[in-house]
Formats: C-alpha cells, structure tokens, sequence
C-alpha cells in the first residue's frame, strides 16, 4: 500500500508539473518599464579573468521570447536584441547543452528542477571545456499572467542581478 501511495504522489506530481509546463508557453514580450539590471565588478578578478562584456546599450532592447514546448523540454529562443539565443529547459533536472549559434565553440550546460511552482534552472557556460560563467535563472508565472524571470549571472570578473517582466502576446 505505501508503494501505491508513493507511485501515486510521483504520479500526481508529475501531471500538475506537464500542466503547468504548458503555461509557459507562448509568445512573450519583455515589459521594459519593468527590466531591472544591477552589474557589480569584482575588485581583484585575477588575471587569467576573461573580459567582461561590453555594457548593454543605452536603450536596451529585447526581442519577443519564444517559448515551445517538446515532449517534458521547454525550447526558449528571443531575449536580447542582436543575439540568437536558442536554449532548452528540462524540468526533471536532467543534464541540457546547447551550443550557442553565434558564438562558436560556447556551449550552455542547464539543469532545472520545480521548486514551489517556479522553475530553477542553474546553468553554465563553457568554451573549450572550462567555465568561464555561471548563474541561476528562476521562471516564475504570477496569478496576473506575467512571467517573471530573475536571473544571476556570475564570472570571475563581475555579478550581474536581472529580472525581467514578460507579458504574453495575444
């Protein structure tokens, strides 16, 4: 009977996890009222340190976020404008990479797991086999129908805080 219980629970879980996997997707635009982007230095980065990025320009603009579903993998292309950032999220925590189109030889390592409703994926991002950034990124649906992404962002050069508002295309 405590194995039915169990199997039961995973089951049921899983079921109210695909439903709300299903709410993500759509087309998204970033509410840019609501963009909040604080970049800090680090004092002392080393000096194997890669560079950082150049800042975001004066009017930093994104592109709608894409977001579709395939099979229990959500496939994530958009975000910021000029890039082709293309990604997938699997939340039964399984190991993602993706190489990044315009940036050869970079690949983006994810896992992602439920925590309270919100998907948590931890990411990292290689060149050559070594890390060179790494971060945490929290997809978060509110009861208004917003998508709240708060992401952290971190080398050994500086930490970056963002958290974007995306409303849903119609």
């Amino acid at each position: 009977m405590r194995t039915f219980a169990v199997a039961l629970c995973l089951f049921a879980s899983s079921v109210l996890n695909a439903q709300t996997l299903k709410d993500y997707v759509g087309t998204w635009r970033v509410d840019p009222d609501k963009v909040q982007e604080k970049a800090t230095l680090l004092k002392d980065p080393g000096s194997n340190a890669p560079e950082i990025p150049p800042p975001p320009p004066p009017e930093h603009k994104y592109t709608l976020e894409q977001i579709r579903q395939a099979g229990e993998i959500l496939k994530i292309s958009g975000g910021e404008a000029g890039t082709t950032a293309m990604y997938s999220i699997d939340p039964t925590g399984k190991e993602i990479s993706d190489t990044i189109p315009d940036a050869p030889g970079i690949v983006r390592i994810a896992t992602t797991h439920w925590d309270k409703g919100n998907l948590v994926t931890e990411w990292k991002m290689q060149r050559n086999g070594e890390t060179f950034m790494h971060g945490t990124d929290v997809h978060r649906l509110t009861t208004n129908g917003e998508l709240i992404v708060s992401r952290t962002i971190e080398s050994s050069r500086h930490r970056a805080e963002v958290r974007l508002v995306l409303l849903k295309v119609p």
